[in-house]
């Protein structure tokens, strides 16, 4: 119809083909912005029916969510429970530890080991002087083992003291350096170990 009126009522010259042509960019203006409003549209309408999808999912699997939640909560308790248990079983107490003990336990077969002593058990039957005799080296190796078990279960330096000079049948282990006569490894170790010295006295038996 723009192309009749410019060719009835409008000479086609160079002023015709201006106005032609900017009239024919608006009309292609309008439709491309049509178009993208239509494709906006159409995508609008996709995403809400999919957001309305997840929302009947998510109410359809919230029950067994849930439901699994509590159950995982349930078991966690239970687990916790077990580990009291075990504990109680290993003797352990839930009274506050003293948390450097193993750093103490450490230091104290260090300095041992750094010695060059020998250690032994005083003979209780026959004969006097030791028997049992190692090298100091060689006797804080299985010491150490023993020494991580018994910071978790000593509730502080004192009685890890007391266990770790010790052996499993009560008897106290004795450190021989150089020409001196045979010590208790405990009272060596309170001549010689600065934190040690300061500790309290074992209580008499």
């Amino acid at each position: 119809m723009c192309i009749f009126f410019f060719e009835r009522r409008l000479p086609w010259n160079g002023a015709t083909v201006l106005a032609y042509s900017i009239v024919m960019y608006k009309h292609i203006c309008l439709g491309f912005a049509f178009v993208v409003v239509l494709v906006f549209g159409w995508m609008l309408n996709d995403f809400r029916r999919d957001l309305k999808q997840s929302a009947r999912t998510l109410n359809e699997k919230l029950p067994v969510i849930l439901e699994n939640t509590k159950s995982s909560t349930e078991t966690l308790k239970d687990l916790a429970k077990d580990i009291r248990a075990l504990r109680d079983l290993a003797g352990v107490s839930n009274e506050t530890r003293d948390r450097s003990l193993v750093t103490y336990a450490d230091e104290l077969l260090d300095l041992v080991e750094g010695s060059g002593a020998e250690i032994g058990l005083k003979k209780k039957l026959i004969g006097s002087g030791l028997k049992e005799i190692v090298p100091a080296d060689e006797w804080t190796t299985g010491a150490r083992k023993e020494a991580l078990w018994l910071s978790f279960r000593a509730k502080s330096k004192r009685e890890l003291l007391e266990r770790m000079t010790k052996n499993r049948f009560g008897s106290d282990w004795y450190i021989v350096v150089g020409d001196d006569p045979p010590q208790k490894l405990a009272d060596w170790l309170r001549e010689n170990h600065e934190e040690t010295a300061q500790l309290p006295e074992p209580t008499p038996e």
